[in-house]
């Protein structure tokens, strides 16, 4: 078996030159090239090199390296990731966002990327966003700042 190294350049070379829509295309292309990858292995790569997935006129949501994607978020079109949010709970200072299968990566780095302190971190599943939050904000606090600076949210959350 390949290096992890090798492993994660050829899903850049895949992703820059074909569109993927699931992790299994993915994992089969990879699989063509010589590298015999697990789905939890795959999952992992996909989160360390960034990967997000935005739509695709021909196959719905496609893969795509994240470095594309704005920093600033300040409106998002329909299509937004942010869209895919279902709904949020919260345990002392930690917040739960579940999504539509497969898009938590993508809610994830843009929670990541917008950069509030509030925000310690996040861990993102499939369709599970953990947040933990800063201590001594209230849920409702936080509820009110991730919907005013995301406003995609509303309704949601």
């Amino acid at each position: 078996m390949k290096e992890k190294a090798d492993r994660q350049l050829a899903i850049r070379e895949i992703l820059g030159n074909s569109k993927i829509s699931s992790q299994e295309e993915l994992r089969s292309m990879l699989e063509s090239r010589g590298y015999a990858t697990t789905q939890a292995t795959l999952s992992r790569d996909l989160s360390a090199l960034k990967i997000i997935k935005i739509p695709d006129d021909e196959k719905g949501y496609i893969y795509t390296m994240s470095n594309e994607m704005p920093t600033t978020y300040t409106h998002l079109e329909d299509s937004s990731p942010l869209h895919t949010c279902r709904s949020i709970a919260f345990s002392h200072n930690l917040a739960i966002i579940k999504c539509l299968p497969s898009f938590a990566p993508s809610v994830a780095l843009i929670l990541d990327r917008i950069d509030m302190d509030i925000i310690i971190g996040t861990i993102a599943g499939d369709d599970t966003v953990l947040i933990i939050m800063a201590e001594g904000v209230s849920h409702e606090q936080f509820r009110e700042l991730l919907v005013t600076r995301l406003p995609e949210l509303r309704g949601r959350i």
